[in-house]
């Protein structure tokens, strides 16, 4: 996961792989090692009764709360170079799924659909 903090937005970025995780195991954890030799944490979830985006903790210990369904149908739609965005106090969240890796994912799929099988 790429995370990028700007002004009053956080900005997660999941790759193909991180995103089947999250669908699988319905949730995804991603430590970033910290110059002072601390580790920060980001957990993302998927929560069948949330009806929005939410979040808790700070950002050596975050956790962001994805509703299920919308999140899933959201996702379902890519590659898309938008996010799915909730407001979290004056932070702005958005998580996004990586529109090159997508594209890339399902090139690789193609091709090897598109050969024959030898006889």
């Amino acid at each position: 996961m790429k995370l990028q903090v700007a002004a009053s937005q956080l900005r997660l970025r999941l790759s193909e792989e991180e995103l089947a995780s999250l669908g699988a195991d319905g949730s995804f954890h991603h430590a970033v090692p910290c110059p002072d030799g601390s580790t920060a944490h980001c957990r993302l979830t998927l929560q069948a009764d949330a009806d929005a985006g939410q979040c808790e903790g700070d950002l050596m210990d975050l956790r962001v709360v994805l509703p299920r369904e919308a999140f899933v149908a959201f996702a379902a739609e890519r590659p898309r170079r938008d996010g799915f965005a909730f407001a979290c106090g004056p932070l702005r969240i958005v998580v996004e799924v990586d529109v090159r890796d997508s594209h890339r994912v399902r090139r690789a799929a193609s091709s090897t659909a598109g050969q024959s099988e030898p006889n």
